[in-house]
C-alpha cells in the first residue's frame, strides 16, 4: 500500500468532506478572480479570448459541483444547496477590493 492510500483511510470523514469543500471554494474562487480580471482589463480583440474565458470558467464550476455532489452525503447536500448562493455571492464581494487595486 503506498503512503498516500495510507493517509486517506486515516481520515476521518469530516476532514475528506472538509478537504473536498475547501479545494472545491478555492477553484470557485481562482476561477471567479480569473475571469474577473479579464474582464476588467480587456483589450481589442476580446471576444474569442472571453468566450474561451467562459467555456473554462463553466467547466470549472461543473467539475467543483461534480466533485462535491459525488462525494458529500445527502445530509451534507441538502444543508449546501440553499448556501451556494450565499457563499458564490460572498466569493464575488470578496473579490471587488481585491480588484480596485488592479
Amino acid at each position: 500500500m503506498k503512503a498516500s492510500d495510507e493517509d486517506n483511510h486515516n481520515l476521518v470523514p469530516w476532514k475528506l468532506y472538509l478537504t473536498i469543500t475547501a479545494e472545491s471554494l478555492l477553484a470557485f474562487y481562482i476561477a471567479t478572480f480569473c475571469i474577473a480580471v479579464y474582464y476588467t482589463h480587456r483589450g481589442s480583440g476580446w471576444i474569442f479570448q472571453g468566450v474561451i474565458l467562459g467555456i473554462l470558467y463553466l467547466f470549472v464550476l461543473f467539475v467543483c459541483a461534480r466533485r462535491v455532489i459525488q462525494s458529500l452525503p445527502l445530509a451534507a447536500l441538502m444543508l449546501i444547496i440553499p448556501l451556494a448562493p450565499l457563499i458564490a455571492l460572498t466569493i464575488v464581494i470578496s473579490l471587488i477590493p481585491v480588484l480596485q487595486y488592479l
